[in-house]
């Protein structure tokens, strides 16, 4: 997924983004009522990973991620993390670009807030 992020093709990066995002929103899912996470801050990375990706266009081809329980403790979501970081650069890379319209790169830029977004919310999930 990191080599479709740093793709010079732009429907590779979305692509790859909007898979980044499906998968952070099943981990935040899935770790939201364990014990010991901050469920809010589990539902804000969800939310914000389902409305990055509801942003991007759906992807031409490719199959879903298969993304596994992440194990207890902090640092299995910092993984997670960092692919949201990763694509909140590519996608404000792409919006930074020409494209073929204005439409496409307001949106981009808008997923990249929520990957940032997202982020941060996952790795709080599991501070306390």
């Amino acid at each position: 997924m990191d080599e479709a992020l740093d793709s010079a093709d732009r429907s590779q990066v979305l692509a790859a983004a909007w898979e980044a995002f499906a998968a952070a929103e099943w981990v935040a899912d899935s770790v939201a009522f364990e014990e010991g996470s901050d469920e809010v801050q589990a539902l804000i990375a969800a939310q914000a990973s389902a409305a990055g990706r509801n942003l991007l266009p759906l992807p031409g081809s490719g199959h879903p991620v298969n993304v596994p329980s992440p194990p207890p403790g902090a640092d299995s979501l910092a993984p997670y993390a960092t692919l949201l970081r990763h694509v909140q650069a590519a996608l404000e890379q792409a919006a930074a670009n020409p494209g073929p319209d204005d439409g496409g790169r307001a949106a981009a830029q808008e997923a990249a807030s929520k990957a940032a977004t997202a982020a941060e919310a996952l790795l709080a999930t599991r501070e306390r």
